[in-house]
């Protein structure tokens, strides 16, 4: 990369010993989690970066996942944008240069890459795609620490709330007791109270703390009277040791009540948990500030929202400036699918962006669109099952095959096709329509999932090809496909002896089902794709002097 002041670093999540080596004899650094991620949430490939920034210092950070070669412009082309001291991250496209002849597997992303993230530049809403990206350091800790005070925020605020309704619950047989109830409540809603006016969290929880030293001072106190009284009972029958005890006691009631163990958080029903919530160190994390979010198992989008919503600009860059492997089997792909669809319904989930501050209505609506994409296997169900459904039962779609609903439907559709490729401006389209359609069991899967709280786990996507064939990866769409060749010639045999489907519906519905067969045979010729022999895929002209193929 040609770029004087910089720095490499090899981000090593395994922690192996020969990619230590590799990184030295490259001249790399070498970054690896260390014991403080024992038995804590690892967060992936977030976790991962997070990990590296707070060992590393660079001001803008060029993040690329393993399999990407930069050009050496990189540095050159992106870092000018950063003049606008506003600018969090420049994306530029990812590009495959494994792709087999016809892209078989929808690989390409050139559409996404292109006209979809330019428009979504244009209103300042780029996606970061979680590699092929320079970041500001400044922006990335910024909404890490953000993230850091919010989590705490609202984990103290859950955590008075819970306070407040158990200890409201607690009875007290005695005066020291009520004392003890009384004063943690008045600490608990005096936190609440100062938590609402927006106080520093620590002063937040040096007032609970206050309140449960001082319950269990009244506590502890009872104990100690209690103990007194017992020795003074002894003194009276002649125990003089006991005398002496019961003197002691009395002449010490306040400092022996503060150093004697209390069982006060016991007898009000406080867990030690609750108290550890109110700990500021967010102890359940190996490192305290996430800059990448960790949210979903797709760092990247919730990242980029969270930027934005800041008041962070995005830059989309087109030119292609580093070379990637995109998966070489059919099964890879949709593994890689369905976790960019899941990821993607997991932000929406917890971060909606129309919930979502900060945002502008457009950034709002151009994150939607991408997001709102994923829970279209349904209705692309709907449309598969439509046609099937009018030849066994000749139940139509529509209330009418009539002029009117043809005279506005066949110019919106014409227009909707024309419009889309107008924008492509050139880019091939069909590929992508085919899949869009035919990825519904993935997409419906994913949601499902997700809704279902399953846990999900961040898979690396492998870049070696399974040449193995599982039918099962297709059933659902070879099922759709079956039915609707014996749904359309069951449709024509009952057309031909006059069973009642009218020549208008017979029609639409043909044309209908060979449109969804076309669309739906992308996956079956993609799962028995075979590259033609002899080819190979090709390095990137600047790395031709290291060899021609991969």
């Amino acid at each position: 990369m040609d770029w004087p002041d910089k720095k490499v670093y090899i981000l090593d999540d395994g922690a192996r010993e020969s990619m230590r080596t590799l990184a030295g004899e490259l001249g790399c650094g070498y970054i690896s989690r260390g014991p403080e991620w024992a038995k804590k949430p690892r967060h992936a490939k977030a976790g991962n970066v997070n990990n590296a920034l707070l060992e590393t210092s660079g001001e803008f950070i060029l993040i690329l996942d393993a399999d990407q070669i930069p050009a050496p412009a990189i540095f050159r082309k992106t870092l000018g944008f950063f003049a606008d001291p506003a600018v969090a991250f420049v994306q530029t496209p990812q590009y495959f240069y494994n792709l087999p002849p016809g892209d078989p597997f929808g690989n390409e992303a050139s559409l996404f890459y292109g006209p979809i993230q330019q428009g979504k530049d244009g209103w300042n809403a780029a996606f970061f795609c979680g590699s092929n990206a320079v970041l500001r350091r400044e922006a990335l800790m910024q909404i890490g620490i953000r993230e850091y005070v919010e989590t705490l925020e609202k984990r103290e605020r859950e955590t008075i709330e819970n306070l407040i309704k158990r200890v409201g619950k607690t009875s007290c047989d005695d005066e020291d007791s009520c004392a003890a109830v009384g004063r943690l409540m008045e600490g608990l809603k005096a936190a609440r109270t100062a938590l609402n006016g927006k106080a520093p969290l620590e002063r937040v929880s040096d007032l609970v703390g206050e309140a449960v030293k001082d319950a269990e001072f009244l506590v502890a106190r009872k104990d100690v009277g209690e103990l007194a009284a017992a020795m003074k009972d002894l003194a009276g029958s002649g125990d003089m040791d006991a005398a002496a005890v019961y003197r002691h006691i009395v002449g010490n009631l306040d400092s022996l009540s503060r150093q004697a163990p209390s069982s006060a958080l016991d007898k009000l029903r406080i867990s030690p948990e609750y108290m550890e919530a109110l700990n500021l160190s967010r102890s359940e994390e190996a490192i305290p500030v996430q800059a990448l979010a960790t949210i979903s198992i797709t760092e990247d989008m919730a990242t980029a929202m969270r930027l934005h919503s800041f008041g962070w600009k995005s830059v989309f860059y087109p030119e292609v400036l580093a070379y990637g492997l995109a998966p070489e089997d059919f099964g890879t792909s949709l593994k890689q699918r369905l976790r960019w669809a899941q990821g993607t319904i997991q932000v929406f989930l917890r971060e909606n962006p129309f919930t979502k501050k900060g945002l502008s209505f457009a950034q709002k609506l151009m994150y939607f669109a991408t997001m709102y994409s994923y829970f279209s296997g349904f209705f692309n169900l709907v449309l598969l099952l439509a046609p099937i459904v009018f030849f066994f039962t000749g139940i139509a779609p529509v209330a009418s095959w009539s002029v009117d609903f043809f005279a506005r439907f066949i110019p919106f559709f014409i227009m909707n096709k024309i419009m889309f490729r107008f924008v492509a401006a050139g880019i091939p389209v069909w590929r992508g329509e085919q899949y869009n359609l035919a990825m519904f069991p993935l997409n419906i899967k994913a949601v499902i999932s997700v809704l279902g709280g399953k846990k999900l786990a961040f898979v690396v996507t492998p870049k070696h090809r399974d040449d193995g064939r599982d039918f099962r990866l297709i059933w659902p769409q070879a099922t759709v496909i079956a039915l609707s060749i014996v749904a359309a010639i069951y449709g024509l045999v009952m057309f031909f002896f006059g069973k009642g489907l009218n020549i208008i519906g017979l029609g639409v519905n043909l044309i209908w089902c060979v449109y969804n067969i076309i669309s739906l045979g992308v996956v079956v010729k993609a799962l028995y794709y075979k590259a033609p022999e002899g080819w190979s895929a090709q390095l990137p002209e600047f790395l031709a002097e290291f060899g021609e193929t991969r």
